[in-house]
């Protein structure tokens, strides 16, 4: 896999976030993977979206040891760069059998703990957002897992951030459990499984990732009974529905109560 994943323009808009007359502009972009002599590169880009959050629960710090230790291959970390600087970043982890382990989360047996990749960490700088760099490198980066052999992809979302969450589903993973995670903030378990459902057609995860894959009409109001809208606050319920073999996969990300839809298979 070359050291470039893909290059072009991006829209610079400052209007959301600094005071006075917005300001739009192109940048040439370059997407690749980055090496360790980008770790102060990752900091700053960190401090800037932390100083921005709405709510601190929403995104998980890193300090400078956990941003060397993600550079476990010249694949785990992935930066967009312009002339302004990192304009974004993905990270992925493969845990072993480490306590953070997602894997436990969703029932996986100790063998398929060691199949598991998370996609460890995303963060886009709010100038560049709604441009699709999530997905995208979110997609890049599920590329280098499926080349390493991993057959199970999770990460952890805040049911406080529905936009991150609609980019992950739409990734073709999907809400597996609900679980209060980093000293209690809750936090969504998203799956994909990555090689199986090639290997087998009638395999449980094709259904699943099938299904997430789906551009579901949000408006539609004959929702089969198989299907289950909840909002994103309503942990309870969402906890109950996970409890009973319901798995999240789409979401309503920019209505003023965000949704979840289930569905149970």
């Amino acid at each position: 896999m070359s050291h470039l994943i893909e290059s072009g323009m991006i829209r610079l808009d400052k209007k959301p976030y600094d005071r006075g007359e917005s300001e739009r502009n192109d940048h040439p972009y370059e997407m690749k993977f980055l090496r360790k002599d980008s770790i102060q590169d990752l900091v700053r880009l960190q401090s800037l979206i932390a100083e921005n959050l709405p709510e601190p629960e929403i995104f998980r710090l890193h300090d400078d040891e956990d941003f060397r230790d993600v550079f476990q291959s010249e694949h785990s970390v992935i930066g967009v760069t312009t002339s302004e600087g990192l304009a974004a970043y993905s990270i992925i982890r493969i845990p072993g059998l480490a306590k953070d382990n997602l894997g436990p989360d969703i029932n996986l047996t100790n063998g398929e703990q060691m199949k598991v990749a998370h996609l460890q960490a995303m963060a886009v700088h709010p100038h560049f957002r709604g441009y699709g760099l999530q997905r995208r490198m979110a997609s890049a980066h599920l590329d280098v897992v499926k080349n390493m052999g991993y057959e199970h992809v999770c990460c952890t979302i805040s049911p406080r951030n529905p936009i991150s969450l609609h980019n992950i589903l739409s990734c073709g993973f999907v809400i597996k459990a609900l679980i209060p995670k980093f000293g209690g903030w809750w936090r969504y378990i998203m799956y994909k499984g990555i090689l199986r459902h090639s290997r087998n057609s009638n395999d449980a995860n094709l259904g699943i990732n099938a299904v997430a894959d789906v551009n579901f009409n949000m408006s539609c109001e004959n929702i089969p009974e198989y299907e289950v809208r909840v909002r994103c606050s309503d942990i309870e319920s969402q906890i109950d529905l996970l409890t009973k073999g319901f798995v999240g996969f789409g979401v309503t990300p920019n209505s003023k109560y965000p949704e979840v839809f289930y569905r149970r298979f």
